[in-house]
């Protein structure tokens, strides 16, 4: 599929589903330290602003500061996640690769998509129960070998009929 600097490797058609499970991995990471330091921050904020002896607490702000910079940070890489874990999930559903996805064109649709679940499965496999499972068991393997894949019928007709003729 594509060479991704984030994690330096190649994700291709065996770590696909692991690469889509790293995002949704760290956005739900995200999410729950977003989530847990919305309470903390008020309560440090509230206790910071309403205390008039602040010479005791230098320690308590600074680390109020560092814990509301991190919060920043979470919240901002939550955003920038949001779009891409959107793209890549639109991308499995509808059988594109990164690659494919740059090179077609609007409106488009994949000849090898052949619905939204098999799609699905080709990446996570077909048992749902391990499709959170971050490993790959016999059950759990993405579904053909990689190189010949399932395709739309009508669609592969469709392109038939588009070709000239040949001779």
């Amino acid at each position: 599929d594509h060479h991704c600097p984030w994690i330096n490797n190649c994700v291709g058609f065996y770590n696909r589903k692991f690469f889509i499970q790293l995002l949704s991995y760290v956005y739900l990471s995200l999410v729950v330290v977003v989530f847990f330091t919305i309470p903390e921050l008020y309560h440090r904020f509230v206790e910071l602003t309403q205390d008039d002896d602040l010479t005791n607490k230098t320690l308590y702000a600074v680390t109020s500061v560092i814990l509301g910079m991190a919060f920043c940070m979470s919240v901002l890489l939550l955003c920038t996640l949001t779009n891409f874990i959107k793209f890549h999930m639109r991308l499995v559903l509808e059988n594109y690769t990164t690659i494919e996805n740059l090179e077609r064109e609007e409106g488009a649709k994949s000849k090898f998509d052949i619905g939204r679940r098999r799609n699905w499965e080709q990446v996570f496999g077909s048992n749902a129960w391990l499709w959170w499972l971050p490993m790959h068991t016999q059950a759990s393997r993405p579904i053909g070998d990689g190189v010949r894949w399932r395709v739309h019928y009508t669609r592969v007709i469709d392109e038939d009929e588009e070709c000239p003729p040949s001779g």
